[in-house]
């Protein structure tokens, strides 16, 4: 009888030893399978953000060196305004814009993806390019107004010399300026006005850019007149204000995508 008991209760004991340990197994591959989930889902947050960062930093690049093509290529065409000639000046004027436009469209992409430090530099650019633009409009129709009048008495044409000759007497004169547009012109024009409508190659748009400026002292003369500069010289400020925009825009660029490391 107690020999019946003692199988019996080994019998209960191994049945009840292999319940447990199926138990405990399934507890240990539960936790073990919870593990490796969450091992799963932060590999995945890992390999996201890095994804991210990788995307943020391809649409930096991209923006950023599309930018400074965009304003290199619009300084190149707003350059050409100052030495364009009459026959392509509707032309070249329309791919100054374009280049102006494609320009301001590339910065403000640029301003979006960029990093927060970067924007003091994004702004110095843009007022580099704008100034330069703004300064062709005005200045460049008068500079081929002149570079018109250049060739002409290079070409010992004798109305364009005795034209050249009278401009310069009025500005070594320190004739005051005059808006050829509107009101009478002061007395020492006369002789100007009379020599520049005197030169047939000339036509009256022409004229009147060289009435207009005619005060201005060219880049080689003493400059007389406060606040006054010629358009060679304002393209050449220009360009250096560009140079330097540029340069530092580069700078901060390779800071901000760390890829001044070898």
């Amino acid at each position: 009888m107690d020999t019946e008991i003692t199988v019996a209760l080994i019998g209960t004991a191994g049945v009840c030893g292999t319940i447990a340990g199926t138990l405990i197994g399934a507890r240990i591959q539960a936790h073990s399978g919870h593990a490796q989930a969450q091992a799963a889902r932060d590999a995945a947050a890992t390999a996201a953000q890095a994804a991210r960062r990788q995307a943020l930093h391809d649409l930096r690049w991209s923006s950023l060196t599309a930018l400074l093509r965009a304003a290199a290529e619009c300084m190149e065409t707003t350059g050409q305004l100052y030495t364009s000639s009459q026959a392509r000046m509707d032309t070249e004027r329309a791919e100054v814009e374009r280049a102006y436009h494609t320009f301001r469209l590339v910065q403000a992409e640029a301003e979006l993806a960029a990093p927060p430090e970067m924007k003091d530099t994004l702004a110095q650019m843009n007022r580099a390019v704008m100034g330069a633009y703004d300064d062709a409009r005005m200045r460049a129709p008068t500079e081929r107004a002149m570079r018109a009048l250049d060739d002409l008495a290079r070409e010992a044409d004798p109305a364009a010399l005795q034209a050249k000759d009278a401009l310069t007497r009025l500005r070594a004169a320190g004739a005051p300026l005059w808006n050829a547009r509107g009101g009478n012109p002061p007395a020492e024009y006369e002789e100007v006005i009379e020599a520049l409508n005197a030169v047939p190659r000339l036509d009256r748009q022409q004229v009147r850019l060289l009435l207009s400026n005619a005060a201005v002292p060219l880049e080689y003369e003493p400059d007389r007149l406060q606040n006054v500069r010629s358009a060679r010289r304002a393209w050449a400020e220009s360009r250096h204000r560009y140079q330097e925009s540029r340069r530092e825009l580069i700078i901060a660029t390779r800071q901000a995508l760390n890829t001044n490391e070898p």
